[in-house]
């Protein structure tokens, strides 16, 4: 059985900051780079990216398939702000292919729709991924692909910590059963067999740690800010959030052995998986 997660934190999060999320870009792209790689497009592709942020991967999308259209689905209301801000900019021939829609990631339901669905760290933050990808081996054409990326980090020093110092005084009262979102991600095994129960063929799930350079133990705060520790800051009082940032960041120092530049590897999971034509 795949985990459900502990969704009574979604509940109290915040709406996200699309300014702090992008402040990586560079970095958070590099997954959806590697995808694009090997995405091969006809041209003609209906697409719907579930989780689209704040939008310039759909945009992308949408570029690459000239005679297809693309629908970015997101459940906050800044991320589909800045989407459309996106969009707005955008030529009138792309404007015409491209939308966004605001929409829980749990409630899409689609039947024989698109020929490709697409989605790039989002689902860890969404509970019940069996009946998420039954929904979109639904929402798929016959022969349509599905490629999803997941953070799988739980395990690298930054995460660890993270969840560390939320079980300790005086955090632990508040924060002793939050933990981070790709925790309740099982790996590549567990989605293999998954799809293969679900019907998918030609299923592919790896992982791949991203090296990506740091000037400091405190970037590796700010980039966690923007999506790991929004479980842990959100539920704490607004005065309290500095104090565990410098307490996290003091700690991350002393793991990773410097105050200075540092490498920050990220290992991401890849899924793959067909439609039956």
């Amino acid at each position: 059985m795949f985990p459900r997660g502990d969704l009574s934190n979604l509940s109290v999060m915040a709406d996200w900051n699309p300014e702090l999320y992008n402040r990586f870009r560079g970095y958070r792209e590099e997954p959806f780079l590697a995808i694009l790689k090997r995405l091969k497009l006809r041209g003609t592709e209906s697409i719907v990216d579930l989780g689209c942020g704040s939008g310039e991967n759909t945009d992308e999308l949408a570029r690459r398939a000239p005679a297809g259209r693309a629908l970015g689905i997101d459940s906050s209301a800044a991320m589909i702000e800045a989407a459309n801000q996106v969009l707005a900019t955008a030529d009138p021939e792309i404007r015409r292919r491209l939308s966004f829609i605001r929409s829980d990631i749990r409630e899409f339901s689609a039947e024989k729709e698109y020929d490709v669905v697409f989605s790039n760290a989002a689902l860890q933050w969404v509970p019940g991924h069996r009946e998420i990808f039954t929904r979109i081996f639904s929402a798929l054409k016959p022969g349509g692909r599905a490629v999803v990326q997941m953070p799988k980090n739980d395990g690298e020093t930054a995460q660890l910590t993270i969840v560390q110092l939320a079980n300790e005084s005086p955090w632990q009262e508040i924060l002793q059963k939050v933990t981070v979102p790709s925790q309740a991600v099982p790996g590549p095994e567990r989605y293999t067999k998954l799809l293969g129960e679900i019907g998918f063929v030609e299923v592919e799930c790896y992982e791949h740690v991203f090296q990506h350079p740091m000037n400091s133990p405190r970037e590796v705060v700010d980039w966690s800010r923007a999506t790991a520790l929004r479980r842990f800051l959100d539920p704490l009082p607004a005065d309290k959030h500095e104090a565990f940032l410098s307490a996290l960041e003091e700690r991350l120092a002393l793991a990773y052995g410097t105050k200075g530049p540092l490498i920050f590897p990220f290992r991401r999971l890849f899924i793959w998986g067909t439609r039956p034509a």
